[in-house]
């Protein structure tokens, strides 16, 4: 699985830390739902530079050989962007794939 990024310098270090560690998370629950990810792709967005507050958007693919799944969310707190995106991208996989563990026995 090959992870690209775009516009990830803008983060500090600690951002960097914390986006680590969430990815490293939440691709191993995304991993076990999909089985052959080609690549994960992460574009990070910054808005309000100018004013005391930074807003994050924060936009996720992740390439399956068959297709392309997308979601974005955006947020004050980078750590909250990031948690939203990666449950938006969850809710999507099992839209589409239907591999929710709901029905299991």
């Amino acid at each position: 699985m090959e992870l690209q990024t775009i516009d990830f310098d803008l983060l500090d270090e600690s951002d960097k830390r914390d986006f680590s560690r969430l990815f490293n998370e939440y691709s191993k629950k995304i991993g076990r739902k999909l089985k052959n990810i080609s690549s994960f792709i992460v574009h990070i967005k910054e808005y309000n530079k100018s004013g005391m507050r930074k807003k994050f958007s924060i936009h996720v693919r992740v390439i399956v050989p068959t297709r392309m799944i997308e979601a974005e969310a955006f947020d004050w707190d980078f750590k909250r962007a990031l948690h939203k995106v990666f449950k938006k991208l969850e809710e999507e996989i099992e839209r589409r794939f239907r591999v929710s563990n709901e029905h299991k026995r």
